[in-house]
């Protein structure tokens, strides 16, 4: 069940959090953002990465709450890259926020560089995660961050759902992370799971 869900319908190269942008309610779509917000406990000084940025909404609440930091993100889509960068134009132009266009395999980055890396409804376009978490644990500084969070685009079993979230939590420790948290919220249109692990 576990292997069908991850690599099934929702497991399509395209962006999933732009794709959830559209499909859902706006109401929807801004309470997900707001539960994965409140995953990440930013601050002011942080270099943070966002992969999958979508149409920008979580990068732009992220920025107002940095002041010296840096905020990266990378996304597949040129559509989102070109709504990403309009959104933020501001936060662009003051160098508070670079986008990347492309995978994330061809992010400049060195090891160590992020205090918090987090996606938002990416991991299931992933066609390896066991190797995308790997490069994002490579790039998380010693007691950094790594949250992902997912919400399927229809409702499914429970057990279908907390099934996903442990072979999530496989390959966060397959990649070397530690402290390990699975956290779930009851949200239409199905229930969302945030996965969190530190690097040691």
């Amino acid at each position: 069940m576990t292997a069908n869900f991850l690599s099934g319908a929702l497991r399509q190269p395209i962006n999933i959090a732009g794709q959830l942008a559209t499909w859902l309610p706006s109401r929807q779509t801004t309470k997900l953002s707001e539960w994965t917000l409140e995953q990440l406990n930013i601050q002011p000084y942080q270099h943070i990465l966002e992969i999958g940025y979508g149409q920008g909404k979580i990068l732009q609440s992220v920025a107002k709450k940095l002041k010296v930091g840096f905020l990266a993100g990378v996304d597949p889509s040129p559509v989102m890259y070109q709504q990403a960068s309009y959104r933020n134009k501001q936060y662009i132009s003051q160098h508070l926020i670079q986008l990347h266009l492309g995978p994330i395999a061809d992010l400049p980055y060195p090891s160590h560089y992020f205090h918090t890396i987090y996606g938002c409804n990416t991991i299931s376009s992933w066609k390896d995660p066991q190797l995308e978490l790997i490069r994002l644990s490579n790039m998380l500084r010693t007691g950094g961050k790594l949250v992902m969070v997912f919400q399927p685009l229809w409702p499914r079993e429970e057990k279908a759902v907390r099934d996903t979230a442990e072979k999530i939590q496989e390959d966060l420790t397959t990649a070397g992370l530690t402290d390990i948290r699975i956290r779930y919220r009851d949200m239409h249109p199905a229930t969302c799971i945030a996965i969190s692990g530190a690097r040691p």
